[in-house]
């Protein structure tokens, strides 16, 4: 990797806080990895401004608002991606849109993180089955076409393969990583104001996530004689969703036992995973799961779901379930909360798990991309002299 390279990086995917995280975590550390040897040049909107920071290796070019939702992105980067390749001089397209822009003529790097369209399960109606059977058609051609795919979990790298009928051209799976603040926090505050049966979920509240199936266990759990208490952090995008799930808590008499926080600060956020005997999150899709490791950084135990990412990233540091089983998941949580024993040996597991998930970690294995990019560059001028 002694040859410097510039890279297009086209973030107009990137709307929602997790994805701001992982793409300027990854690009960060490898700016500081690579010391400058390559340059970076980010598209982005006004709508994600926010990521925009000054270094030497960065160039920001901001593109028209209507690339910040899906219709005017695709007709736009169509009319002028390759026009940008050329005039920035850029060896390559780095998306982290999940899917290849088609007909661009540099190789495509492409990250690969959304689920959604690949679990039938979570289309409700015609639209979004239209939806999903269209990002499926791109995903397909995407494994076609791309010179290299990053997937952020295994679990992810098989879907894909899944869908596609057929392996990809080149890939590798990079994980994502926990910010500096949380881990600071963390080997600050620990378990030291642990409150017993506080039971923590944290994400962005869309169906997926289940809380529907965590209220109803958390009732299971109080039926057990555990006195429990449920604390949802973080947004609800879908407002009818969140209608439903207050509703359900209200039927089941849990008015007093569940919290909802919306979104808090981080400081707020590292106070509730020090707090909490156990992190929940049964989601019925999910290629990550990044609050259940920060949860892990703690010292506090997780219970999820086996169907997703979350067995692969939480590793031995939790107890896993099948997806929409209020049972299950209760067994698990009145297990973790009521046998000391227990929760001591998940909390040690989940504390030297969590320690996979660190930048100069996660972040390494990209640097394979500017090989990859420059071996294809070989053997393409290899050809030609024959």
């Amino acid at each position: 990797m002694s040859i410097g390279m510039k890279v297009l990086i086209n973030a107009l995917s990137v709307t929602n806080q997790s994805g701001r995280h992982v793409l300027m975590g990854h690009l960060n550390q490898l700016r500081e990895l690579t010391q400058g040897l390559h340059q970076f040049v980010i598209l982005h909107h006004r709508g994600n401004r926010d990521i925009v920071v000054k270094a030497d290796e960065y160039e920001w070019l901001e593109c028209p608002e209507s690339t910040a939702n899906w219709s005017g992105r695709a007709f736009w980067e169509f009319r002028n991606l390759n026009r940008i390749v050329d005039e920035t001089e850029s060896d390559f397209l780095f998306t982290p849109a999940g899917v290849s822009v088609p007909g661009i003529r540099a190789p495509q790097v492409v990250f690969c993180q959304n689920p959604w369209c690949l679990v039938p399960e979570l289309h409700q109606n015609l639209k979004d089955r239209a939806k999903a059977a269209l990002q499926r058609k791109e995903y397909r051609r995407t494994v076609r076409d791309a010179t290299l795919m990053v997937f952020n979990s295994r679990y992810m790298r098989e879907a894909y393969r899944k869908n596609a009928g057929n392996r990809e051209s080149d890939s590798m799976v990079v994980y994502q990583a926990i910010s500096d603040s949380t881990w600071r926090a963390a080997e600050r505050m620990g378990k030291r104001a642990m409150e017993r049966n506080h039971i923590l979920s944290v994400s962005a509240m869309a169906p997926h996530k289940g809380a529907d199936i965590l209220v109803q266990a958390l009732r299971c759990v109080r039926d057990r004689g555990v006195d429990a208490k449920l604390t949802f952090a973080g947004g609800w995008p879908d407002a009818e969703y969140r209608r439903r799930v207050e509703s359900l808590v209200d039927q089941l008499g849990l008015r007093e036992a569940v919290t909802f926080c919306g979104w808090i600060s981080d400081e707020e956020l590292h106070e509730l995973y020090s707090r909490c005997h156990v992190f929940c999150l049964l989601s019925r899709c999910e290629s990550f799961g990044i609050p259940a490791v920060e949860a892990q950084s703690f010292g506090t135990p997780t219970v999820g779901t086996d169907a997703c990412a979350i067995p692969e990233i939480g590793g031995d540091g939790g107890l896993y379930g099948p997806v929409d089983d209020p049972q299950s998941a209760a067994d698990h949580l009145v297990n973790v909360m009521t046998d000391d024993a227990l929760w001591q040996q998940l909390s040690r597991r989940a504390a030297a798990n969590s320690q996979k998930y660190r930048w100069d970690m996660c972040s390494r294995p990209l640097l394979k991309m500017f090989d990859v990019i420059e071996r294809q560059r070989t053997d393409l001028l290899a050809g030609c002299a024959t």
